[in-house]
């Protein structure tokens, strides 16, 4: 027969072992990888003047530049920014924000970014020395599945870093 006090023993540090795995496999997935993208100070954006004339909801900036890694690689970026929300009495416009950092050859290796921010209207970036977050929505090629968040800064210089936390 079997000892019934010595199964619910054994039985319970196989339940300890496995909470102790589960937890730390769950701290695993959690880690974080982080690319750091720069760039110097981005040329004008192609302004499409949608909706009512001058600054105004539907306006639409887009960019196409080049930028690098930490380590140096290049990368293209592209930029499309949507004027969604006019608040005129404080100079304020909310844009959302999709962006694509294509590494490599740049039609296999991607991320994808979306979110929205404030933006003073008499400009098309983030005023120097500030910055925003948005949401890594996905990738292609080996950032096939990733998601995250991305913070951008514009610095005093006038340069530009965005930090991709990856998950």
């Amino acid at each position: 027969m079997f000892n019934t006090n010595l199964v619910r023993s054994q039985m319970r540090i196989i339940k300890a072992i496995l909470v102790t795995i589960f937890i730390f496999t769950s701290c695993l997935s959690l880690a974080q990888n982080k690319i750091i993208v720069t760039h110097p100070e981005v040329p004008p954006p192609t302004y499409l003047d949608h909706g009512k004339p001058g600054q105004s909801i539907g306006d639409v900036r887009l960019w196409h530049f080049p930028a690098k890694t930490e380590d140096g690689s290049p990368l293209m970026t592209d930029w499309i920014m949507t004027t969604t929300g006019l608040s005129s009495e404080r100079g304020i416009e909310y844009r959302i924000t999709s962006a694509v950092f294509s590494f490599d050859d740049g039609t296999k290796d991607q991320i994808v970014i979306q979110g929205v921010a404030k933006y003073p209207s008499a400009k098309a970036t983030l005023e120097e020395s500030t910055s925003t977050r948005r949401a890594i929505t996905g990738g292609t090629g080996k950032f096939g599945g990733i998601g995250g968040w991305i913070e951008t800064e514009h610095l005093s210089d006038g340069s530009w870093r965005h930090t991709l936390f990856i998950k």
